[in-house]
């Protein structure tokens, strides 16, 4: 197996072509909006049936730059996941000065106990912090699960004693070649296609760091997978990405047919 990192950053427009499901031109009658209008979702969201991967589009009509932060939760109240700070909203497109569409695609989401829920939209201005209406869609929720295998450390001394070593050697690195063992996590129903995509998250979730990193689009191209990986940066970022890349890498692997992992540069995020 190869990992193939790529030489130049992915064109924005092809890197997040994947992620586009709603039409981000809709007319006013095809969007549910808060009050004042300030944020909508297509009205195709509400009573859309939630798997993994979870995708919804923000249409932000607002001269502020905005928060959207979310939760999902079942009508027992269980919650399946959750992302309030809205750190994976990202910009899509930008067609005025006022209007522009953020996305979130979520690769973990957990089983749930009843098969309709309500995703929560929670909006905050970034410079205030001013809290604006938010906005509540109800779903449906397909109750199937599905269990994904993702690969740990068999030995976590000797794999932390490979990555300081990779990270210190500058001129001659040599490969990281630790054992792995593996895990299983149910979650929510995934699509078969998008397993590799569920496992690789599961990963991340397994390895918070001091800032989570997320698994953002997954790809696949005949025995060329291609993900993306989005987080925060911090002193000592490098060595948490060198062994979580690898536990991605030995994950996505096991799945039939792989033989190469591709890691796209991420989109540019902010508003």
């Amino acid at each position: 197996m190869t990992r193939i990192w790529p030489l130049f950053p992915l064109v924005f427009g092809m890197a997040t072509a994947p992620l586009l499901g709603q039409d981000p031109k809709a007319t006013v009658n095809s969007l549910i909006c808060n009050q004042g209008g300030s944020v909508c979702v297509n009205s195709s969201l509400r009573n859309s049936v939630v798997e993994i991967p979870f995708y919804f589009a923000v249409l932000v009509k607002c001269t502020d730059e905005v928060t959207v932060g979310w939760e999902l939760r079942d009508d027992s109240g269980e919650l399946l996941d959750q992302d309030l700070e809205g750190r994976l909203a990202f910009l899509v497109t930008r067609t005025s000065s006022t209007e522009r569409t953020l996305a979130v695609r979520d690769f973990f989401l957990l089983p749930a106990k009843s098969d309709h829920g309500l995703l929560i939209l929670h909006i905050t201005t970034s410079g205030d912090q001013a809290e604006l209406p938010g906005l509540s869609i109800p779903v449906k929720i397909d109750l199937r699960t599905s269990d994904v295998a993702y690969a740990v450390p068999a030995n976590k001394e000797e794999f932390s004693g490979e990555v300081d070593d990779y990270v210190g050697s500058v001129t001659t690195r040599h490969p990281i070649q630790s054992k792995v063992i593996w895990r299983t996590e149910s979650v929510l129903h995934v699509r078969p296609d998008m397993i590799g995509g569920a496992a690789a998250e599961a990963v991340a979730r397994d390895n918070p760091g001091h800032s989570s990193w997320h698994v953002i689009d997954y790809r696949r191209d005949g025995a060329t997978v291609h993900l993306t990986t989005f987080g925060d940066g911090w002193a000592g970022v490098t060595y948490y990405l060198v062994a979580l890349n690898y536990q991605i890498e030995k994950t996505v692997e096991n799945q039939p047919g792989v033989r190469h992992v591709v890691f796209d540069n991420p989109p540019m995020f902010g508003q």
